[in-house]
Order: C-alpha cells, then sequence, then structure tokens
C-alpha cells in the first residue's frame, strides 16, 4: 500500500543567477522597513550588505541588519536578533547567509511575531501561527533552509541542537542566485555539499517517506553525486546544480525530517565545533549498515536510480566515496576523539529522539553504539 502524505508549500522560489537582484522587487507590499540577518563577515566583505540595502531603500524601505550570526547559532543569539527587531520595528525579515542565518532569523521571526522567548517554541511546540513576511537568500548550497519548516539552534545551557519547527517558519520568498556561490570556500563547499546529501538519504531510509518525498531525495542524490567534487573544486555550473539539489533535499525532508545521521552527528557539532554537513556525513556510513541490513529493499533500490548494482556493503561505499571525493576525514579518530570517549557520544545521540524516532528501524542503544564504532 502506498505511504499516504499532504503536500503544502507557501514559499515563492525565485531561482536563476541575478535572482539576488529581485530583492526589491520582491519585498514591494511587505513592509516599509526590514531587518538583514547576515553572518559576521560574508555579506559586507563581498560588498552584499550594501547592495541590498540599496535595492530595498529603492522601494521605500528602511533596512536596518543584524550581521552578528555565528556557525551553529545559539538560543542568545536568537534573542538578541529579536531585541533588534523590536528596536528598528521591523516589518519582515531578509536572511542572507547559510543554513545558520536564515535558521537564526526563522526563530526570530517567531518570537518577535509571537512573543515570548525562544525556548517557548522548541520541540515538541509546533508553530503554525501566521508570522511576518521573511526572504530567504541562502548563501551556500547545503542546509535548504529557505524551503523547509525547521530552523534549528543551540541551546548554551544543555549543550544539545534544538529545534523550533511549524508551518509558520516556511520562509515567504527564496531568492536562490547560484552567482553569490562563487565566494564559497572549498571547505564550505564540501561540508554544506554533504549536509543536502545526508538529507537526501536520510529522507529516503526513513519511516515517514512517501513517493513524493522518495522522488525529490532520489534526484537530489543524483544530482549531488554527479555535482559535488566539482562544486568543491569551484565549477560555477555545479555549484548551482548543488544549489537546486539542496534545495530538492529541503523539501524531502519536510515530509520525513532526519534520522540516524543527524541524530548521531550533532553530538559530533556541540562537542567539537564540526560542521553540521561534515558531522553528518562522517555518521552515514555507519548509519548504512542498518539500512542494509533491517530495510534491504530500500537499499536496492536506492542504488539502483543511481544505475548502480546492489550488493552487501554497497551503501556505505558510496558514502564513503563521496567523503573521499571531497577530502573529508575519514574516520573519528582523524578527527582527535579518543575511543574513551565514545560512550560519551553515546549518550549525547541517545537524547535526539526526535531524529532517531524517523529512523526505519527501531534505534535502539546498541544499534548507537555500533555505529559509533564502525565510523571511529
Amino acid at each position: 500500500m502506498m505511504q499516504g502524505f499532504t503536500h503544502w508549500h507557501p514559499t515563492r522560489v525565485v531561482f536563476s543567477r541575478g535572482a539576488l537582484n529581485e530583492l526589491g522587487r520582491v519585498s514591494e507590499g511587505l513592509g516599509k522597513r526590514a531587518l538583514i540577518v547576515t553572518g559576521r563577515t560574508f555579506a559586507v566583505k563581498h560588498g552584499y550588505l550594501d547592495l541590498m540595502r540599496k535595492l530595498l531603500e529603492e522601494k521605500g524601505v528602511e533596512a536596518y541588519s543584524f550581521p552578528q550570526v555565528e556557525p551553529n547559532p545559539t538560543l542568545s543569539t536568537v534573542k538578541k536578533c529579536v531585541e533588534e527587531a523590536e528596536r528598528v520595528s521591523a516589518d519582515f525579515f531578509v536572511a542572507f547567509g547559510g543554513g545558520s542565518v536564515i535558521d537564526t532569523a526563522k526563530a526570530a521571526n517567531v518570537v518577535y511575531t509571537l512573543g515570548g522567548s525562544v525556548e517557548d517554541y522548541l520541540y515538541p511546540r509546533t508553530v503554525e501561527a501566521s508570522l511576518r513576511p521573511l526572504i530567504a537568500i541562502p548563501t551556500t548550497h547545503g542546509t535548504g533552509s529557505e524551503v523547509t519548516k525547521y530552523s534549528v539552534l543551540v541551546d548554551e545551557r544543555t549543550k544539545m541542537k534544538v529545534t523550533v519547527s511549524g508551518g509558520a517558519l516556511y520562509p515567504t520568498v527564496a531568492l536562490m542566485d547560484p552567482q553569490v556561490l562563487v565566494h564559497l570556500p572549498r571547505d564550505q563547499a564540501a561540508a554544506t555539499g554533504l549536509d543536502a546529501l545526508s538529507h537526501a538519504v536520510e529522507a529516503f531510509f526513513s519511516k515517514r517517506a512517501n513517493p513524493f518525498s522518495d522522488m525529490l531525495a532520489l534526484e537530489a542524490t543524483r544530482i549531488i553525486l554527479e555535482n559535488l567534487p566539482c562544486a568543491v573544486e569551484g565549477v560555477l555550473d555545479c555549484r548551482e546544480w548543488m544549489l537546486y539539489a539542496s534545495m530538492l533535499a529541503g523539501y524531502a525532508i519536510n515530509f520525513t525530517g532526519t534520522n540516524v545521521g543527524h541524530g548521531l552527528g550533532y553530538p559530533l557539532t556541540t562537542r567539537l565545533n564540526l560542521p553540521h554537513g561534515l558531522a553528518n556525513a562522517m555518521i552515514l556510513p555507519g548509519a548504512a549498515l542498518y539500512y542494509e541490513a533491517l530495510v534491504p529493499e530500500r537499499a536496492r533500490r536506492f542504488l539502483s536510480s543511481l544505475g548502480l548494482s546492489y550488493y552487501p556493503g554497497g551503501l556505505r561505499e558510496l558514502l564513503e566515496r563521496v567523503k573521499l571525493a571531497v577530502r573529508a576525514p575519514a574516520r573519528l579518530r582523524d578527527l582527535g576523539v579518543r575511543k574513551e570517549e565514545l560512550g560519551e557520544y553515546v549518550e549525547d545521540a541517545l537524547r535526539y529522539q526526535r531524529n532517531l524516532q524517523n529512523a526505519p528501524f527501531s534505534v535502539e542503544r546498541e544499534h548507537v553504539v555500533r555505529i559509533f564504532e564502525e565510523v571511529y
């Protein structure tokens, strides 16, 4: 029997080289004051903050900025963003950056619009009330946050990744301009591309997968495998396709969420400050052992869709080859993790039941232990 699904996606996507120049036009009718949320250096260094201000001001919009978002943003950063939105009485948000920036703007929009504190809206609560408009402009090809209903943050108190999620968090407009990716450093191209791959793989190997999410996940995977190596080397055509694939994978996880790669990858990020996509990629080959063993028909279909023959261990080998192609670390020991520390990582990972519960099998402690040992 086919898995049922409900499809609704309110984000208007403008995808083209030069799409950033549409900012003024798509902002018409959204309000008179915009808060531009960015990272600490990229937007200023390459002149994009001035360009966005100019495009908005040409349409009569007062443009203010919050250039304070760090990688793996914290709840405190969201609170500061809310304070700035309140100070300037922002009518809408413009998020220009990678997933960290877009996620910060999403969560800040929730708190700014609905009141309270960001802690009030963390999972398992879902946010469905109408928010102020938000224009998302991705500058990496990884998270798909410009089309997802998730905001992933770090709780400094618990040292855990937490989420704000719900239909309210979909951006109003996603301006997707591949030309912006010309500035993406090689290491970030690799890490964010691996994040997109983890979204696609985990969406396909999810108990919540359906025919529509499968279509998106498989197409995203095909494009990523073909284009990630040359995207890492800076080829703009490849980065353009990666931006598209990242978007497709983002659509897919709106249906399925993420599972083992993210649940076990989060402790690598919070403990080692490892880029999120790289952390996921370290885990996926270990997760592939269970995907193959416990849902072999899915593994067979996954490889077949890529024109690959199925054999035991084939999925793991594929994921290892992708890491090798972008020169990502091969094992946790290469990152300085000591074997006697693995138990701590296991305990951290088991706290991410919101992710693990989406796996296509019941994830038990012994599964988590073995995966960490396999990728050590």
